[in-house]
């Protein structure tokens, strides 16, 4: 996310309404809907370039933008349109924006994510790893290739419990696989390669050493400063992969003021520096190994929004777009309510189900039942529907009480069925 120096919040009179140029944005994505509510007028840029996925091709038209530009390989004509209705900021919205985002900011001079032309940074975990190695971070083993023979190869060569496999560009709907032998990488490699050609408009694929340890999501928001960019944390989830198929994938929020997650800090904004970020919001994916401490294995600019995502937000009092619009700043960490965010995946076709969505919605802790929930490239899923519960209470207890009563009434069966038409 990048922001201009004539944004509401930094002196612009209220009468105005600065244009937001909105980059790639998917089917359905809440950016038009949340830069209405802040009185910004919101513009879409839609890239219809042969690298463009289909799945990002004309997807802004009926999603509430007061423009759509598109953008075809000349964006020369691109900047000139942006520049005659008053845009202001830019927000790549979706993974295959940031690049581009880059580049018009670039050119009409606005703070952005990254200098262009090094988007990979920001995009592609086998980028990623080289260039931590290089300013001397350790990382998990990693491959990225497009080649099945060079994998299985690597592989044989880097001995590990298991490894995951995944797309070299994160992306909607490309999945990601944890394969404990050759074969069984080979039998995935076509099913993720496909996925991800079609999704993130690339064929390479990454295979990483899947370190033991307990995993982490961690928020982060990057200013411009005097000295250079400036890294706060906004937030540090828990990560826990479901524990078998149709389980739930379980985040809990942690407070920031503690040892564990001053190491999780240190450690993202070192990555953030050899990753080049200058501005805007990351998500960092990392893993604590008992034997070396944290190691990041991800990041992605954060481009998404969901109502489970707003919801989250509107508990801590911390929109990513706020901060980045600088309309607040990140808190200092200070205790809050306990946040508790669980997936499910849907299965399809759709099995016998006796669990209705009403009874989940009851539950006193649940504040928001998403049936559209954000991409999460970040674990092991397939490409079935899946949606997400946010849990909040001051306590504990509460929030774990309501947590058992889903995973009993999930346990035996899903509840697609009785799901909302999408």
């Amino acid at each position: 996310m990048t922001s201009s120096s004539g944004l509401p919040g930094r002196g612009l009179g209220a009468a105005l309404t600065p244009g937001v140029a909105v980059i790639a944005p998917l089917a359905g994505s809440r950016h038009a809907h949340a830069l209405h509510d802040r009185d910004l007028t919101p513009v879409a840029v839609d890239p219809v370039t042969a690298a463009t996925p289909p799945s990002h091709r004309g997807a802004a038209a009926d999603d509430g933008y007061a423009h759509v530009i598109t953008y075809d390989g000349d964006l020369r004509r691109t900047l000139k349109k942006l520049r005659a209705v008053g845009v202001g900021t830019v927000l790549a919205a979706s993974p295959a924006g940031v690049e581009l985002a880059e580049r018009i900011a670039w050119h009409l001079h606005l703070p952005g994510t990254g200098v262009p032309g090094s988007a990979s940074l920001r995009t592609d975990p086998g980028v990623q790893a080289k260039a931590l190695a290089r300013a001397g971070i350790t990382t998990p083993h990693t491959l990225r290739t497009s080649r099945l023979p060079e994998a299985i190869s690597w592989a044989d060569c880097v001995p590990a419990r298991a490894y995951r496999l995944m797309p070299a560009a994160f992306g909607t709907g490309a999945e990601v696989a944890h394969c404990h032998s050759s074969d069984q990488i080979t039998r995935a490699w076509p099913r993720i390669q496909h996925a991800a050609l079609r999704h993130t408009g690339t064929t390479a694929l990454v295979l990483q050493e899947l370190v033991q340890g307990h995993e982490y999501m961690v928020d982060s928001i990057t200013h411009p400063g005097p000295g250079g960019p400036q890294h706060t944390i906004t937030s540090i989830w828990t990560h826990q992969p479901p524990a078998a198929p149709g389980r739930p994938q379980r985040h809990d929020l942690l407070h920031r003021r503690n040892l564990l997650a001053r190491r999780l800090s240190i450690e993202v904004c070192r990555a953030l520096d050899a990753l080049g970020v200058e501005d805007g919001t990351i998500t960092s994916h990392l893993v604590f190994a008992p034997d070396q401490g944290p190691l990041l294995l991800s990041a992605r600019v954060n481009t998404h929004r969901s109502h489970a995502d707003e919801t989250v937000w509107k508990i801590t009092g911390m929109d990513p777009l706020d901060a980045a619009l600088e309309y607040t700043r990140p808190d200092s960490g200070s205790p809050g309510p306990r946040i508790t965010r669980i997936r499910l995946q849907v299965p399809r076709p759709p099995g016998l189900s006796t669990v209705p969505v009403g009874r989940l919605q009851a539950l006193p802790t649940v504040k928001c039942l998403d049936t559209r929930p954000s991409p999460d490239p970040f674990t092991t899923r397939s490409t079935r529907p899946s949606y997400e519960i946010v849990l909040s209470h001051d306590s504990r207890d509460a929030v774990e009480h309501d947590y058992h009563r889903i995973t009993a009434l999930t346990a035996l069966d899903h509840v697609s069925r009785h799901l909302p038409d999408r």
